[in-house]
């Protein structure tokens, strides 16, 4: 339930009178607004350092001989200690946050029947597989390699910036549009429980689901 919804229940059992109620959630919900974006901005403000006290820490650690903590690839408004390795993971989330851009990996999804055969559309794949599928381009095992198949992580990734260029180019004209079966994409073969459904089933699927992933092909 939505704080709109929550705080119109609590009227109603009070007020019994719908138009008084919208008024008054009017006037509240642009208060309610701006005192959770205050309090979300303080927050995130008192996660980050300023220079001076980063400097300090960093001094106090070099006195304290505990070099191993001090890391000078670390941004300035990062807190001590930011060791090689979370740095390294840090910067590997910040490049798979960009493969999740809507439209880019999609799957088969099944539209109507025509003349005895099943026609498909390609969809946006459900978030859960977009997760399972981020996981496995940058997976070094076995599994990853059998999702890739012959593709390395180089031909996904100039896919990917194929299709950032074509979702700029759209943004810079107003009005035009790509259609989504001409811009490149990412097209998912899916296997759930040993059967392959890609374009078979309209099931929506979860991160929990038995499920096998591969590229089927990078569309253009």
């Amino acid at each position: 339930m939505s704080w709109s919804e929550e705080v119109a229940f609590i009227f109603l059992q009070i007020l019994h009178d719908p138009e008084i109620i919208r008024y008054l959630l009017s006037i509240s919900k642009p208060i309610h607004n701006n005192f959770t974006f205050e309090e979300a901005r303080l927050f995130h403000e008192s996660l980050r350092m300023t220079r001076e006290k980063r400097w300090a820490q960093t001094k106090e650690l070099s006195k304290q001989r505990k070099f191993h903590e001090m890391n000078n690839r670390v941004p300035i408004t990062c807190s001590l200690p930011f060791n090689n390795i979370e740095w390294r993971s840090s910067c590997e989330l910040l490049k798979s946050i960009r493969y999740f851009i809507p439209g880019f990996i999609r799957k088969k999804y099944p539209v109507r029947e025509s003349g005895g055969s099943l026609i498909c559309e390609d969809i946006d794949l459900e978030m859960p597989l977009k997760v399972k599928c981020v996981n496995l381009i940058f997976d070094d095992d076995s599994e990853g390699d059998d999702f890739r198949g012959y593709l390395s992580r180089a031909d996904i990734r100039e896919h990917l910036d194929d299709f950032e260029i074509y979702e700029d180019w759209d943004n810079s004209i107003e009005g035009e549009e790509t259609p989504p079966h001409e811009s490149p994409y990412l097209l998912i073969e899916i296997w759930c429980d040993g059967v392959c459904r890609s374009g078979y089933s309209k099931r929506i699927f979860n991160f929990k689901d038995n499920t096998e992933l591969y590229i089927h092909e990078l569309k253009n």
